[in-house]
């Protein structure tokens, strides 16, 4: 595991001081901000798509971001100074705690760049996924299904998960960890930018993270446009190989018709076609099958969370492990298309291994703020 010691911060004539790793790496990140909003807005442009561009469909996720961390900071820091002795206790107490942590310069520059970056960058990639059949028409579907077929042995992956989870229950669990993907990455994502004392680690994982949306669910996924089993039939125009799937994955839901319970990833699914015919751009709109954005998220956070605790490594392998079933089993992808993700990211994390190193190979240099 890597040091998660931070930068040292010191004070130089009564001035905070910003160490030049976490300049630079607030730096780099801004700069692959600014080539993901130009590249996407370039594209849109180049191919009269303007419309699409919606940079502020995640707006509302800062307000709920920063009142989450503010309300999660409030009661940790309460528990601490309820353990300080009663002659520790004071006004002045609170303000040095707040100076040195949450208002310290370092800090708020190491928190509020990815933090007040994070919406927009979301925003940019769902308006660059809805278009990505306008760009390049799902072309691919026809060969993934073959190329799954032949190194799964002759047999369609789908026909392997439903023979091992091919119950209603154990589909629906399937759904429910697929269903609590984003809610996972979003909360690990907050983690990672709060706990500055990461360090090198923190900063390997935000370059991954901000480098494989745009690289991997927007450049590759358009240069290797598909749609996915779910879609097959009404793209590729032979509803044999898949309708059975969909048949069963509709069997399952309807066992719980009358309950809270169900197969919930049909509805989102009918609620993307829906989407897709209207050319419509929204919150989690788009249809894009390779690679598989799930998939290397998960694997993102498998990678990162082994370097921080192994315990936490175990779950998200677990994770990623689920993801990758789920993501066949409901009809969302091909098999290859995780596959393929979880080499991408693995490459990518190694690359952002050596870069993070880069930006920290000086850790005791410090600028004047």
């Amino acid at each position: 595991m890597s040091d998660h010691s931070l930068d040292p911060v010191t004070a130089i004539n009564g001035r905070t001081a910003i160490s030049r790793s976490v300049l630079r790496g607030n730096i780099i990140l801004l700069c692959l901000f600014a080539l993901q909003a130009g590249g996407v807005y370039s594209v849109m442009w180049y191919y009269g798509l303007l419309d699409h561009f919606k940079p502020s469909l995640y707006a509302a996720i800062l307000l709920v971001s920063l009142g989450l961390v503010l309300f999660v900071k409030s009661i940790s820091y309460g528990l601490l100074y309820m353990g300080y002795d009663d002659e520790k206790k004071g006004l002045s107490r609170i303000r040095a705690d707040f100076l040195a942590g949450w208002l310290n310069a370092e800090y708020l520059l190491a928190f509020l760049v990815p933090m007040l970056l994070l919406p927009t960058f979301m925003s940019l990639f769902s308006s660059m996924k809805s278009i990505i059949h306008l760009i390049q028409p799902f072309y691919l579907d026809e060969f993934l299904m073959k190329a799954d077929r032949f190194i799964h042995f002759g047999i369609d992956p789908w026909h392997i998960t439903h023979s091992i989870f091919g119950t209603a229950g154990l589909s629906i669990m399937l759904n429910y960890f697929y269903n609590m993907w984003f809610f996972i990455m979003f909360s690990y994502v907050l983690w990672m930018i709060v706990n500055v004392r990461f360090g090198r680690d923190r900063m390997q994982f935000l370059f991954a993270f901000v480098i494989a949306w745009p690289l991997i669910g927007s450049l590759l996924a358009t240069f290797m446009s598909s749609a996915g089993p779910v879609y097959y039939g009404d793209i590729v125009g032979d509803h044999s190989i898949f309708g059975p799937m969909m048949d069963a994955l509709r069997a399952f839901d309807g066992q719980y018709e009358n309950s809270a319970l169900g197969i919930f990833a049909l509805n989102t699914q009918d609620m993307l076609w829906a989407d897709y015919l209207k050319n419509d751009t929204g919150i989690g709109s788009g249809i894009s099958a390779m690679p598989s954005m799930h998939v290397a998220i998960a694997a993102l956070l498998y990678f990162s969370g082994r370097e921080i605790n192994r315990y936490i490594g175990y779950g998200m392998l677990i994770f990623l492990i689920l993801i990758q079933i789920g993501s066949v089993h409901l009809g969302w992808h091909y098999a290859l298309d995780g596959y393929i993700s979880i080499v991408l990211v693995w490459a990518l994390w190694k690359f952002c291994g050596w870069l993070a190193g880069r930006v920290y190979i000086a850790q005791s240099e410090t600028v004047t703020n």
